[in-house]
């Protein structure tokens, strides 16, 4: 992916100016969000037939079917649950714990993109069986991670470099996310936002063309339509815009607590003795089961109470006392090493404090918007506030409700939450995680990101010769080049034939006699292997430190030339 080409025409010509190595990278991007979209589809499936199975109620209608069960069911199901996952623990060997998005965000920023997918595709199962039988997380967890695990395995398959395998891992992920909620502008803008921590164009085409494919491929096997279909509210009075401030300003210490509530829960569980660590997704999941016998609306992703408190059709009381039940049983559970993901209990956790919020709102000033719009409001400042994302945040709660008149008031409280939350807790609910683990982010964009490899530092040829040049235009060519490069042999296609340093022609030149006969093919270094566009830094540094030349020749998949590479500015890039 060259940033530096100018503009093409059309699609064709851009395509016919990519290397062989590009156009694979670019099948690679949708083999990922075609996997990503069949893998998704499968585990939602998973996901609606363990419901059916256990609760007697399709996925749509989960909460009638819960709380329509017997009391004994409501119990035993989510115990049988934690049963399932401990025992699989055993199996294993180690814990399936964790809600899949900090691993990703480690796996692309720490581990140069690798993900063991058969521990993913493990850990995605248990996480959609576990979400079905009652667990208080989300499903998205095994979408977002099989999908990356995915594009991980494709990478080292084909053995691609460091920063094409991270950029393929995030592809997976995102992928997974939008096919799961079908949220292809949100996803990709949560793959760059949250799991890049970047907007550059050359990481956008990427991103976007996987979760296009992966959306396209769930719309065509579930259904075509926001994931929560409520009334238009809108909220335009100025009121009611200083409202949509407020309940950013309240939310955002909501979501600070959120976090560290996670955290907080995981730390304690942390210190359980050794013997008692394989049984904790057992215990957790009892008391989810006992819970449930007074709350039902708590088990499983809480679609069906979020799709309430939207229309409004909670009671006050709950509104209140379900988020923070939410919290307690979705971190017992997450610290406990159920696998499940932490985005989805969130926007119940958003939207039913929001929609508290609007009740409120309502009793005090009258003839305002309903609570619904405030649920809303409140899905998107703690998924905000939660992750430290409010561009993604936005986007994403749009495209699932696809309520456009309240993108003003939700970009306000989004906003205003993430800056609220950041100043009570520095980390995001995924960044904690890794700080738990010692896994240091960096502190500055590393150079992955920053660049594209050698490709950067790419620069033109200045002077080439061909095969059958006289050896006198050759040493005349070398004498006027500047101190440091070289003179670089092409064919009459552009191929890379090998290359003529000035110092390595001493002691070479043939009998003064033949001189006149003596051509740049006679002459030429055939022994210096160029590089490829593709390479990292780290790689190029490597190549260097094996020669004692200062610039390197760079050719695409057919040899064609492209430039050189110098060591200095290699080596002013400093860490790889």
């Amino acid at each position: 992916m060259n940033v530096t080409r100018g503009f093409h025409h059309s699609v064709g010509d851009y395509l016919r100016d990519l290397t062989r190595v590009e156009k694979r990278f670019w099948v690679l991007v949708v083999a990922v969000g075609l996997i990503a979209g069949l893998g998704a589809v499968g585990l939602l499936k998973v996901l609606r037939f363990t419901q059916e199975l256990f609760w007697r109620s399709a996925s749509e209608d989960f909460l009638s079917g819960v709380a329509a069960a017997p009391t004994w069911r409501r119990l035993l199901i989510p115990v049988l649950g934690g049963a399932l996952v401990t025992l699989l623990s055993l199996l294993v060997g180690q814990p399936l714990r964790g809600h899949g998005t900090a691993g990703i965000i480690e796996s692309i920023w720490v581990r140069s993109g690798r993900l063991p997918l058969p521990r993913a595709l493990l850990r995605g199962f248990v996480s959609i069986l576990a979400v079905a039988m009652g667990a208080p997380l989300g499903r998205e967890g095994a979408l977002l991670s099989t999908g990356a695990a995915s594009g991980s395995s494709l990478a080292r398959w084909l053995r691609l470099g460091p920063g094409q395998a991270r950029l393929l891992v995030a592809c997976g992920a995102s992928a997974g996310m939008a096919s799961a909620y079908n949220v292809p502008i949100g996803a990709a803008l949560f793959g760059l936002e949250v799991l890049l921590g970047s907007f550059a164009l050359e990481l956008f085409g990427p991103i976007v063309v996987s979760c296009v494919v992966a959306t396209l491929v769930s719309r065509l096997l579930i259904a075509d339509h926001p994931s929560y279909v409520i009334p238009d509210y809108a909220l335009l009075h100025p009121r009611e815009l200083l409202l949509a401030v407020v309940l950013g300003a309240v939310l955002g210490v909501a979501s600070a607590f959120y976090v560290r509530g996670v955290n907080v829960m995981s730390d304690l569980l942390d210190r359980a003795a050794s013997w008692l660590a394989p049984f904790l997704p057992l215990l957790a999941m009892t008391f989810v089961g006992i819970t449930a016998v007074w709350l039902p609306q708590l088990l499983g992703n809480g679609y069906d109470a979020v799709n309430s408190a939207l229309l409004g059709r909670l009671p006050f009381a709950l509104l209140l006392v379900l988020p923070l039940a939410k919290l307690a049983l979705t971190s017992l559970c997450a610290g406990a090493g159920v696998p499940g993901g932490l985005f989805t209990p969130s926007l119940f956790y958003g939207a039913l404090l929001g929609g508290s919020f609007g009740m409120m709102a309502e009793r005090l000033l009258p003839g305002g918007a309903p609570s619904g719009a405030y649920a809303l409001l409140g899905m998107g400042a703690v998924l905000a506030g939660t992750t430290h994302a409010s561009v993604s945040a936005v986007l994403l709660i749009f495209e699932m409700t696809g309520d456009y008149p309240l993108v003003l008031p939700l970009m306000l409280s989004a906003v205003v939450a993430a800056a609220v939350s950041r100043r009570l807790e520095p980390e995001s609910l995924y960044t904690s995680v890794l700080n738990r683990r010692n896994v240091r982010m960096p502190a500055t964009i590393p150079h992955w990101l920053r660049q594209e490899g050698a490709r950067a530092l790419l620069k033109p040829v200045s002077q080439r010769v061909s095969p059958s040049a006289p050896f006198q235009e050759v040493v005349a060519l070398l004498l006027e080049a500047p101190a440091g490069e070289d003179l670089y042999v092409t064919d009459e296609e552009g191929r890379y034939r090998g290359m003529l340093v000035l110092d390595a022609l001493k002691g070479h030149v043939p009998d003064h006699a033949l001189l006149q006969a003596t051509i740049a093919e006679d002459v030429m270094d055939t022994q210096v292997q160029p590089i490829t566009p593709e390479l990292s830094l780290g790689e190029v540094a490597s190549r260097f430190a094996r020669t004692a030349l200062e610039r390197l020749p760079v050719v695409d998949g057919g040899r064609r030339l492209l430039g050189t590479i110098s060591k200095r500015d290699v080596l002013s890039q400093g860490t790889f």
